[in-house]
C-alpha cells in the first residue's frame, strides 16, 4: 500500500482549517492540523509532515517564526503560504525566508492541489 503524503495545516482560523483538511483527505493526503504556531512546532518535530500550509497572521507565535523555526527542524519541508496578508512583493519576501509558495486567501483550490503535488512529488 503507498504511502499517503502527510500534510500540516496552520491557521488560526478554524473554519479553514478544517475545510481544508476535507478538501485534502478527499484527495487521498493525511491531514494534521492546528490553529497555534507552538503547537505546530511540536507537530512537526513528532510528526515530520511532507508539507506544511502556514498562515502568517496568528495570535503567538506568528507565520514567520513558525516558518524560520520549522527550518532548523526540517530544513527540506516545503512550507506553503497562505494568508489574507496581500502586500506588494510579499511572494519574493516569503520566499526569501524559506517559503516554496504563497498564496493569498481565498486560494484557488485547484492551482492550490496542484502546487502541493508537485511539492510533495517523489523524484525519479
Amino acid at each position: 500500500m503507498e504511502r499517503k503524503i502527510k500534510v500540516l495545516i496552520v491557521d488560526d482560523e478554524y473554519t479553514f482549517c478544517k475545510f481544508l483538511k476535507a478538501f485534502l483527505e478527499k484527495r487521498n493526503y493525511q491531514i494534521i492540523f492546528t490553529t497555534n504556531g507552538e503547537h505546530a512546532l511540536d507537530i512537526i518535530k513528532d510528526e515530520s509532515p511532507d508539507l506544511m500550509t502556514l498562515d502568517i497572521r496568528m495570535p503567538g507565535i506568528d507565520g514567520y517564526e513558525v516558518m524560520k523555526k520549522a527550518k532548523t527542524i526540517v530544513a527540506t519541508m516545503p512550507i506553503i503560504i497562505i494568508s489574507a496578508i496581500d502586500v506588494p512583493d510579499m511572494e519574493e519576501s516569503l520566499k526569501s525566508k524559506g517559503a516554496s509558495a504563497v498564496f493569498t486567501k481565498p486560494a484557488d483550490l485547484d492551482q492550490l492541489l496542484e502546487t502541493i503535488k508537485k511539492l510533495t512529488a517523489v523524484p525519479l
